[in-house]
């Protein structure tokens, strides 16, 4: 029995001494990781963004802003003939102002992002021109006639019509980079 104890000591005394046990946590120290670098964006890139996001932005601010409650419904037919002559010609003034803004703007700096600025600027060409002629047709109608006011009407519809899917300027700039690395810059871009 004394070599039982003997032996039974020993092993005890040499797992005591081997070191951690396979239920022993290990800890591993590593350095953390440097953060990618973001990439920058050409300066001229971003005020090109800057300038036609703040464009149709600015056209859908005022947009809503004009749009907003607080206008009594008309009394009359020469009433009514007023108020279509005046958001037919807010919607040629708005829509005019985003032609100019993104007609002043210098070359695209990326082919996407010229040929996305001539698309948008031939939408707000048809909007503000139909705009203006169907103003035109309705003011030069004698007052209080009911014929005049449905084409009127329904330019203000196809006007409106003519600019949907340009609210947002970055949407159909998705395919580049850098035109999204500069939008995410461009103050114009936050709306």
């Amino acid at each position: 029995m004394k070599i039982v104890l003997g032996l039974l000591g020993s092993c005890l005394m040499l797992a005591a001494c081997s070191g951690p046990g396979a239920g022993a946590p290990v800890v591993t120290v590593t350095a953390p990781a440097t953060p990618p670098a973001t990439p920058t964006a050409d300066p001229a890139t971003v005020s090109w963004m800057d300038g036609f996001c703040g464009a149709i932005h600015g056209y859908r601010k005022r947009t809503n802003e004009e749009a907003g409650p607080g206008k009594p419904e008309p009394g009359s037919v020469a009433e009514a003939q007023k108020a279509l002559s005046a958001e037919l010609g807010g919607i040629a003034t708005r829509t005019g102002e985003v032609v100019d803004k993104l007609s002043a703007l210098p070359p695209a700096p990326v082919p996407l992002a010229e040929q996305v600025r001539k698309a948008y600027v031939t939408k707000f060409t048809t909007a503000r021109d139909r705009a203006a002629n169907a103003k035109t047709a309705l003011d030069r109608a004698k007052p209080g006639d009911e014929a005049s006011q449905d084409p009127a009407a329904q330019a203000i519809e196809q006007a409106q019509q003519d600019v949907d899917g340009t609210y947002d300027p970055v949407a159909p700039l998705t395919e580049s980079a850098e035109l999204m690395t500069a939008a995410a810059t461009a103050p114009g871009c936050k709306a």
